[in-house]
């Protein structure tokens, strides 16, 4: 028996095509790409609230990444909604000066912060990032620099950013000694001595761990600090000294971690300068002083 030159086999689209003539091999792609299409549209009906919903909540890199399909794709599906992405604004002159607000918060981005100087692409920005519970004071820090830009939410690390996008801005943090990468190479910054405590409530605050050891015998109060630069480690500690006559030796916990501690009375004498008079600071490490160290006293 000859062979039929299209073969359907249990209802599925089987086809043999080497004996079709050219026009009816034309008509099978216009078909095989017709029933591609009517699949792509039925996956966009699906994602479309999803895409309209997280549109400037999520970046288009984690929509992509969560609904398994390509930036590229998201883009245009977004455009085709009327979602356009809006060009936020900062503060551009807000480190201009530095003061209470503009030292801290340099000292959270020393500490837990980047910035992306990339001259090819056009992009310059700098970040910061919380975990979910520190929502609220990132919060705040958005508000400081008069960004428009909401918080971007990684399910990843279930944790927040607070991106700038400004030349300008990244420009004169470069100027103060932070750098891309700057993890393991970055210096102390030249800042006035009036300023420095803020510097350091934001440093603690970005990287740091605030601590009361309700112990039966002895409990005790303690600051930890931690950078993975040694150099910055030793001119933190070196500027702590100088300014409120606290010492402290430096310990390597990890291959790149360097950790300070300021036990007891040295961390009760810190807590006491660095929070003194202080308008902003991150409510849940601030709270472990204050209900454990100046509630006592009273």
């Amino acid at each position: 028996m000859g062979e039929n030159p299209v073969q359907m086999q249990n209802n599925q689209s089987f086809i043999k095509c080497e004996n079709l003539p050219l026009f009816d091999k034309i008509l099978l792609s216009r078909n095989s790409s017709s029933m591609t299409n009517k699949i792509s549209n039925i996956q966009k009906l699906e994602h479309l609230p999803f895409i309209k919903g997280n549109f400037g909540v999520l970046s288009e890199r984690e929509i992509a990444r969560r609904l398994k399909l390509g930036k590229t794709t998201i883009n245009r599906w977004s455009r085709e909604l009327g979602l356009v992405h809006v060009k936020h604004t900062v503060n551009e002159s807000f480190f201009d000066n530095l003061n209470e607000k503009s030292a801290y918060l340099l000292g959270c981005i020393y500490a837990d912060g980047n910035i992306s100087w990339n001259t090819k692409k056009g992009y310059y920005s700098m970040t910061i990032t919380a975990s979910e519970k520190d929502k609220e004071h990132l919060e705040k820090l958005r508000s400081l620099i008069s960004s428009t830009k909401p918080l971007v939410y990684s399910s990843k690390t279930r944790s927040y950013r607070l991106i700038a996008n400004s030349k300008i801005l990244c420009r004169k943090l470069m100027e103060y000694g932070l750098t891309p990468k700057k993890s393991l190479t970055i210096e102390f910054p030249n800042i006035p001595s009036e300023q420095f405590k803020h510097f350091l409530r934001g440093v603690i605050d970005g990287d740091g761990s605030v601590f009361y050891f309700n112990r039966k015998r002895s409990p005790y109060f303690e600051i930890r600090i931690y950078s993975g630069s040694r150099l910055f480690c030793d001119s933190l500690v070196n500027h702590i000294k100088s300014n409120f006559n606290i010492e402290t030796n430096i310990k390597r916990i990890g291959k790149n971690v360097f950790e300070a501690r300021y036990t007891c009375s040295r961390g009760k004498k810190l807590a006491n300068f660095i929070y003194s008079n202080a308008n902003i600071f991150l409510e849940r490490k601030y709270l472990t002083f204050k209900n454990n160290v100046l509630e006592a006293r009273k």
